[in-house]
């Protein structure tokens, strides 16, 4: 699956450097004053711990959003591996309620759930709608 034209995210962002700017944005950072990231540490990749991902996005966020899932190829595999009734990415976008896309350049290690207006390639727009979930290593 991957990019596809009518992907909500601009198909030449890179992932692998938005994930990495966003891992250093916290809102619970020392001293932040502005708008931050939410980030939370996702013990494994599963659909109660994408929900909660997006639960913590929507209350921290401060409009309401159109939010998008963006995962890994990996990731998105991990969960059809783990819940019977996920098979593929539709499976995961109707068991989440959200649109899901799937980046061959997203890292593992991170998933991220945001508004695709608030990244302009991989630059933040509105820090405030986005939450970066931070996956277990040993998952």
């Amino acid at each position: 699956m991957g990019s596809s034209t009518d992907a909500p995210i601009d198909a030449t962002t890179d992932f692998e450097e938005l994930s990495a700017q966003l891992r250093t944005q916290s809102a619970n950072a020392p001293g932040s004053d502005t708008e931050r990231v939410t980030i939370r540490s996702l013990e494994a990749v599963r659909t109660d711990s994408l929900s909660e991902l997006l639960e913590a996005a929507e209350t921290d966020s401060t409009a309401p959003a159109d939010f998008v899932f963006v995962l890994s190829r990996a990731n998105a595999d991990r969960l059809a591996e783990r819940e019977s009734e996920i098979d593929d990415v539709d499976d995961i976008e109707s068991a989440l309620g959200r649109t899901v896309q799937v980046e061959e350049g997203m890292p593992d290690d991170t998933i991220l759930v945001l508004d695709p207006d608030a990244i302009d390639g991989e630059e933040l727009v509105d820090p405030d709608a986005i939450a970066c979930g931070i996956v277990a290593t040993g998952d």
